[in-house]
């Protein structure tokens, strides 16, 4: 009793840690979205969205508190067992909604910087696969027993059948990893063309490999299923993947927004946040207007991003390639704003990008 007593605090009481931490730093991210860089994305909707289903995940951990989560089954009663299985249920759709949004929040980030048709194109290919395997899971939850009401039948009365469940949290949390870890190396070849040191370089690739730690807690998670899953008694065993899994989510939605609150700390940024001169937005039928340096007359680009005369780095995508010469740009060219060119710097600390 006093080790499932234990457990059962533990699993609430980091739960709820990690929980506030993560309501903290996403009203930060909001906040400095919103006020300094002044410009809030889907990327940001995404993770509010995150944060939301992240507290009802911890709402629904006080109900299995409540209900004798990570006491054996032989002293629970009835409906407190019956209790856990219906919420349960209710957490497995909320985990999938929820560590979907985060992966959606960080790859409509990745789109704020992609420079590259290409990488653009992967990332949203990314996000609607996310949508169609996030649907897919849900029905499975929906659908593992049927009738649905056989899952919480403790007394083997119900006619029906169940799938193997141990097979499909094992296959989702397996396509889950796969996806983190595909997540963490796209923008990687992105990163290697900008024209910075290597000593800033690699900082760059840290920041973007801040989600390490949720791929980590996620890969944890997935040896907690098998515990639970094959448990002669899952009500005793159900506090390590209910701990995980909250572990996993915070630390996704942590270290998603940290890269956002640069803008925050930076005096100089804030400072230039206010003081940048506004840039507008030419399309190819608007090419004159820019200039006339080297390549003006390319056919072919879109979607580039180049910066004012004053500043000597040029970022462009010709020809589906990413082209760093001094003065080029193609035939299209897309200026930054005052916001967006301060969301580049958050991006890539201390470079004029």
């Amino acid at each position: 009793m006093g080790k499932s007593l234990a457990s059962q605090k533990t699993c609430v009481g980091v739960a709820t840690a990690l929980t506030v931490l993560s309501i903290v730093v996403v009203a930060l991210r909001v906040y400095t979205r919103a006020f300094i860089v002044r410009n809030l994305g889907k990327d940001d909707g995404a993770m509010l969205a995150a944060l939301l289903l992240t507290v009802a995940y911890l709402i629904t951990i006080f109900v299995l508190r409540d209900n004798g989560m990570g006491f054996s089954g032989r002293v629970l009663k009835p409906e407190q067992m019956v209790n856990q299985i219906r919420t349960t249920l209710a957490i497995e759709i909320i985990y999938y909604f929820t560590i979907n949004a985060i992966k959606v929040s960080i790859l409509f980030f990745y789109l704020r910087i992609a420079a590259e048709k290409r990488f653009g194109h992967l990332c949203k290919g990314t996000v609607y696969f996310l949508g169609l395997f996030c649907i897919v899971c849900v029905i499975c939850c929906l659908t593992q027993c049927i009738p649905l009401y056989k899952m919480w039948d403790l007394t083997g009365m119900v006619q029906g059948k169940c799938i193997n469940t141990t097979a499909l949290f094992y296959t989702t949390s397996s396509v889950n990893i796969a996806i983190d870890i595909w997540i963490l190396v796209l923008p990687i070849t992105t990163l290697l063309k900008v024209r910075r040191p290597g000593r800033e370089k690699l900082a760059l690739i840290v920041i973007f490999s801040l989600g390490i730690f949720s791929c980590i807690a996620s890969i944890v998670r997935l040896h907690s299923i098998r515990i639970y899953t094959e448990s002669k008694d899952p009500f005793y065993d159900s506090v390590p993947i209910n701990l995980w899994s909250m572990v996993e989510v915070n630390m996704g939605i942590l270290c998603a927004s940290i890269p956002a609150l640069k803008a925050l700390f930076s005096k100089a940024q804030r400072e230039r946040s206010q003081n940048n001169s506004a840039y507008q937005y030419h399309g190819r039928e608007r090419t004159g207007g820019i200039g006339s340096g080297k390549g003006s007359s390319g056919a072919g680009s879109e979607g580039t991003i180049i910066q004012k005369e004053s500043y000597d780095l040029r970022v462009v995508e010709s020809g589906g390639q990413l082209d760093t010469r001094k003065g080029a740009y193609g035939g299209g060219a897309w200026l930054a704003s005052d916001s967006e060119r301060e969301e580049q710097r958050t991006i890539f600390p201390e470079s004029r990008i």
